[in-house]
């Protein structure tokens, strides 16, 4: 009796992910199959033609094949970048080569901003034998010359024409556009995404030519904008923001606009003095119209690689300013032009890139000898601290071997002016001064950077064409942050592939890691779950002293304010009515407290603006006393947004929120947590409310509320002194065994 292969048999295991299937062997014997889901594609393909429509399907018309060819057949779609499978049968049927597929079955699993692209593959039962086919057109895709010359693969019409937005239910302004195209190979794929995408991938903005002379900005752009029906409308000249009334544009003059050979080529020119500045940032955005539809996209400005060389090391040329401010162009991460405003410091004269140029042929010299060294580089924010998990990091390293056993020559990079250099005195050794020949030579060499910020912060974060801060994207990095990813969303910056990302990303808890998998994109081994080091000597020192600590964090659209500009902010208006309160301080009195103010790394400059009438208030400048020992000194917590309001929760002290701004702060940042219902501790907008928290937190004993003490053992995994233990653990077993791969491939 003849054995039937039934296509309902064949199904996703969603715990192992692995795609299950039954075929006839050459015996006519049953076999059992299975497949990695992320590895799920055809056997061969099928030449068919692939469009979309207006309402919100993918028609597919086969050319060689018919329907009825098969016993049975369906339609599956495989994600590109995801494990994700789609089982869809074949439905709305208009002859035995058309059908369609119904794209909606991938918005429930859509996220605002990202697209989803998925492969068209047809699973069939044609003479008791099971195939899975890819859709192709082979010659269409040997035709297109972008395509063929690799340019991201958005290349059919309908990328372009057809304009559905499907929005998900329930999900207001979320909209989302349909694009089918093809790969290199000529297999068909389509996807849903933001329209902004499609036009980023097909359509091409390049500089050819870029000049400042004195006041006047000359640009020189090519574009192939008309292929698509669209041509420039405007050049931009825009402040980067996160607020929306903060990014101020001017127009660019547009001159010698022609077309030759599908190539649209045209020149801008701005006069720089008709800008009020702004520090730091500034895009230049080109306006595209459609003249038959109406519908207008930005672009950015894209360099060619030899062009980013040019800008960043051998063209001189810039707009000066009287105070010492200048203008001058760079690339983004995205090889995007755009300019930064900003002082002229010392590391951006010619003898500072002398003195790169030294310690560049210095390490090449005796490469050799260097990378045999293994050296491993720590560092806290701008090289200027001692006092966070780095720097507990490094002590615990030095302090229990962990040199030989991770087989590294340690070492903590610090300005030789840094107030927290005594700390390093027993480590001497170990020590290495900021930006000397010494540590421009190691950075060069490091094969591991542990730190609590980016790449950026082991070297001048501000100068104009270095040649050295290049290679520091090649570095790992173990990532130890200053506080709980929870409060501001930062997967834009940080997220894995993003210019902030880290090969270890250190987290606290199963809550903490359950954000950095969702929304920044880390596997499990790219996770350690140890808590920070910084807490390996946190404990209460509270016994005996009457202290609290206010403690805000910044704000971005203030990170570049003039003082004028700062004095006049909510911010600066809010927490000066605090501190000069006759409330707060008869509130102060009254409990014979003291309370420390201690403002953000970012806004020290401004201190100096702030000024208080009673003794029983401190005001601190960022790095005069280490913050975990404000923190452990403290009876509460009075923060807005700040991370370190889960060090003080951490130690069982009660936190109150300060949140004047959150509006504005949500649409400036975001938050993985829902802050109106999520938040361990009582939540002010206003002064008033502020101190009535405070004065019913200081009539409890500074005891934390039941309701939020029941939170703590979800947002802590370890109550204990092994956390800097842990992140060694992780690193050995994380490069351990890169270096034992290594040594293998030396020895073969």
């Amino acid at each position: 009796m003849e054995t039937k292969i039934n296509l309902e048999d064949c199904y996703l295991n969603k715990e192992t992910m692995q795609y299950c299937c039954w075929n006839q062997n050459e015996d006519g014997q049953i076999v059992y199959e299975e497949t990695p889901a992320f590895n799920l594609n055809g056997t061969d393909d099928i030449l068919a033609d692939v469009c979309g429509d207006r309402s919100g399907k993918v028609k597919v018309t086969l050319k060689e094949k018919k329907l009825s060819d098969f016993e049975q057949v369906r339609v599956l779609l495989a994600g590109v970048k995801n494990q994700e499978i789609y089982i869809l049968p074949v439905t709305d049927v208009q002859s035995d080569c058309e059908f369609t597929i119904d794209t909606s079955i991938l918005l429930p699993a859509m996220e605002y901003g990202r697209n989803k692209s998925v492969r068209i593959l047809l699973e069939t039962i044609a003479d008791g034998q099971y195939f899975r086919y890819r859709l192709a057109d082979k010659g269409r895709a040997k035709q297109d010359k972008d395509l063929q010359k690799g340019k991201k693969a958005w290349i059919c019409e309908q990328a372009c024409s057809e304009k559905l937005l499907l929005t998900q239910e329930g999900a207001k302004d979320i909209a989302y556009t349909l694009c089918v195209y093809m790969d290199q190979k000529g297999r068909w794929l389509f996807g849903l995404c933001a329209n902004w995408r499609i036009h980023k991938m097909t359509q091409m903005c390049h500089l050819r030519y870029l000049t400042i002379n004195k006041n006047l900005l000359k640009l020189r752009l090519v574009t192939d904008a008309d292929k698509y029906g669209y041509f420039p409308d405007k050049v931009l000249f825009r402040f980067r923001s996160k607020l929306e009334a903060e990014r101020e544009a001017y127009s660019f003059t547009i001159r010698k606009n022609r077309l030759r050979n599908n190539l649209r080529r045209f020149e801008a020119e701005l006069d720089l003095d008709q800008v009020e500045w702004k520090s730091l940032y500034w895009d230049v955005l080109v306006v595209f119209l459609n003249p038959k539809t109406g519908d207008r996209y930005e672009a950015s400005v894209s360099m060619t690689r030899n062009y980013r060389l040019f800008t960043a090391f051998l063209y001189s040329g810039k707009y000066k300013k009287e105070d010492g401010f200048f203008l001058y162009p760079y690339n983004t991460s995205s090889k995007n032009l755009a300019f930064q405003y900003r002082e002229e410091g010392e590391y951006d004269r010619w003898d500072f890139r002398m003195k790169e140029m030294v310690a560049f042929f210095l390490y090449r010299l005796l490469k050799p000898y260097w990378d045999s060294q293994q050296i491993q580089l720590v560092y806290e924010k701008f090289c200027m601290m001692a006092q966070d998990n780095g720097y507990y990091f490094f002590k615990y390293c030095m302090e229990n071997g962990e040199e030989k056993r991770q087989k590294n020559h340690i070492y903590y990079v610090i300005d030789k002016n840094a107030p927290d250099r005594e700390k390093l005195r027993p480590y001497k050794n170990r020590v290495v001064d900021f930006m000397s020949i010494r540590h421009m030579i190691y950075m060069q060499a490091a094969k591991l950077l542990v730190s609590t910020d980016t790449r950026n912060h082991l070297y001048a974060m501000r100068q104009r064409g270095s040649i050295l801060k290049r290679y520091l994207r090649r570095k790992d990095l173990v990532f130890l942050q200053h506080g709980v990813t929870a409060l501001k969303k930062v997967d834009f910056f940080y997220g894995k592939g993003k210019a902030g990302s880290c090969n270890l990303f250190v987290v606290t808890s199963d809550f903490e890691k359950g954000i950095i998998e969702k929304y920044f994109g880390y596997a499990e081994d790219e996770i350690v779950n140890s808590g920070f080091a910084r807490w390996d000597v946190l404990e209460d020192k509270s016994e005996g002293l009457r202290e609290i600590l206010i403690m805000p964090t910044w704000r971005s659209w203030l990170e570049n304010a003039t003082a004028e500009e700062f004095k006049k902010s909510d911010y600066f208006r809010n927490y000066m009515e605090l501190l000069n309160s006759r409330r707060f301080h008869d509130f102060l009195e009254k409990n014979d407290l003291c309370a420390n103010f201690y403002l953000h790394s970012k806004f020290r400059e401004f201190m100096q603006d702030f000024s208080v009438e009673s003794k029983r208030i401190r005001l601190i400048a960022f790095g005069e006393e280490p913050a975990n020992e404000l923190m452990m000194r403290c009876k509460m917590l009075v923060t807005d947004y700040s991370s370190v309001c889960w060090d003080v929760f951490y130690l069982d002290k009660p936190v109150v929120f300060f949140q004047f701004d959150r509006e504005k702060y949500e649409e400036a940042h975001g938050s993985y947590l829902d802050m109106s219902k999520e938040l361990f501790g009582e939540c002010a907008d206003n002064v008033e409310g502020l101190l009535t928290y405070m004065e019913e937190c200081a009539a409890d004993h500074f005891v934390i509320k039941p309701q939020y003490d029941a939170m703590r053992t979800n947002f802590y995994k370890y109550f204990d002194d092994q956390n800097s233990r842990r992140i060694c653990d992780a690193i050995v077993e994380k490069w351990g065994k890169k270096k034992e791969e290594e040594k293998a491939d030396e020895q073969e």
